[in-house]
């Protein structure tokens, strides 16, 4: 973890948030399409509602197969917390989604001006766009050894690109052994974006692997460069 601290997030400008992905669940059983609809419904209600209490900063599907179904960040005091608030959401109730929870660094000022606005007005319109999700996913040289050598680059590779205006959003994911740090890219192609990841120190060097995805989300709630 300070290896990733070190890496990505100078703690004046960061916090610390609970970053969930929602799978399918595991054995998910066909239902009629109107039974689907209403928990559907009934999901998009749930975050509605979580995001104007101010608990949701960002969600939104993964529109590209064979990895998550979305993703919801919360600004939580615990784990704990966020899990018992994804409890109440319908899709979950009824096994159509499953979280994986995980603590995330990132920008202060991760979901506005979304979370300000829906607090003055919950009616405040918000526009969905798509925008490039890059997961970074550790490889066995990251556990054994950890990337030591590559911080000063990772860092200088990432303050480029959010100069030249191409990254939105990054950070680490905090205590996972499984997942190395995100990036959310402006729009474009996801062949784009892949071709800067794979660039990155990170997996230049052996250190992480990466999974693109494009992912809808407001553009109010990703800060941009």
């Amino acid at each position: 973890m300070f290896i990733l601290i070190l890496l990505f997030a100078t703690s004046a400008f960061a916090e610390d948030f609970c970053f969930g992905f929602l799978n399918s669940f595991p054995d998910r059983k066909q239902i009629p399409p109107a039974e689907a609809e209403k928990i559907q419904e009934g999901h998009l209600a749930h975050m509605t509602t979580m995001a104007k209490a101010g608990h949701l900063l960002a969600a939104g599907p993964f529109l590209t197969p064979g990895g998550p179904r979305g993703i919801v960040v919360y600004r939580c005091s615990s784990l704990e917390q966020a899990k018992e608030w994804t409890a109440k959401d319908p899709a979950i109730i009824h096994k159509r989604l499953s979280l994986d929870l995980h603590r995330w660094r990132g920008p202060n000022n991760f979901g506005e001006p979304l979370a300000s606005s829906l607090k003055a007005d919950p009616n405040a319109k918000y526009e969905m766009v798509r925008l490039p999700f890059l997961l970074f996913r550790k490889t066995s040289s990251w556990v054994n050894s950890g990337p030591v050598e590559i911080l000063g680059e990772e860092r200088t590779a990432t303050q480029t690109l959010r100069k030249q205006g191409l990254l939105r959003i990054t950070g680490p994911f905090l205590d996972s052994t499984e997942f190395a740090a995100l990036w959310v890219l402006r729009d474009m192609p996801l062949e784009e974006a892949a071709k800067l990841a794979k660039a990155s120190p990170m997996v230049h060097g052996g250190y992480a692997t990466v999974e693109t995805f494009m992912w809808m989300v407001a553009d109010e709630s990703i800060p941009k460069p």
